[in-house]
């Protein structure tokens, strides 16, 4: 079982803002299977959900900042590191691609650094989802909502969010899923959506 972490603030205000990228992906996958999540356990700081047979999403009731406060309380209950998989927004790459490491620094990430000191370890799965090229002040950037353009870049990312949740659910080897998702095909968009070129890293 896999427990998907997607990272975000609460409340309506926040829900169209590029700093909420891992929860929008996540709902929008949700939404297209008609996918009704069971609360499977109440914490004090977040919910977990009961998604598939093999992913479950651990939703914090935290703003950005607080976010580890759920791990910490999952680990408590036997929801570890090493399964969790976090899902979220990444300035540095370009929007429309992602990126799946296994360990690696927060990258002044307010959202990683919370999760990466409570459960102190840097060595977590993450998905990276691209909302760059962002612009200055960052504050104000990540805080502000998807024009028209982006979300029709946002919406190509769908079908390959998809398929990383796919080949997530069965696996076992995540370094044979890290090849898959970060090869150049994975992220090409389709016809008549944009440029085809493999995102920078």
């Amino acid at each position: 079982m896999w427990t998907l972490l997607p990272l975000g603030n609460p409340g309506e205000e926040y829900a169209a803002t590029r700093h909420n990228m891992g929860r929008l992906m996540l709902q929008r996958w949700m939404a297209d299977r008609d996918l009704k999540p069971a609360v499977k356990k109440k914490f004090p700081s977040g919910t977990l959900y009961g998604l598939t047979p093999s992913l479950q999403a651990l939703v914090p009731a935290t703003y950005m900042n607080l976010s580890g406060q759920v791990c910490a309380e999952a680990d408590a209950a036997g929801i570890y590191a090493r399964k969790l998989v976090l899902l979220y927004d990444d300035k540095d790459l370009p929007l429309g691609y992602g990126r799946f490491r296994l360990d690696g620094s927060d990258g002044g990430h307010n959202g990683l650094k919370s999760v990466f000191h409570h459960l102190g370890t840097q060595s977590i799965a993450r998905f990276r989802l691209g909302i760059g090229p962002f612009q200055r002040p960052l504050h104000e950037f990540v805080l502000g909502e998807w024009t028209d353009a982006e979300w029709d870049l946002l919406e190509a990312m769908d079908a390959p969010f998809a398929r990383f949740l796919d080949l997530l659910g069965p696996t076992g080897d995540l370094g044979t899923l890290s090849n898959q998702v970060n090869g150049d095909a994975f992220w090409k968009r389709g016809p008549g959506s944009g440029s085809s070129e493999p995102a920078p890293e």
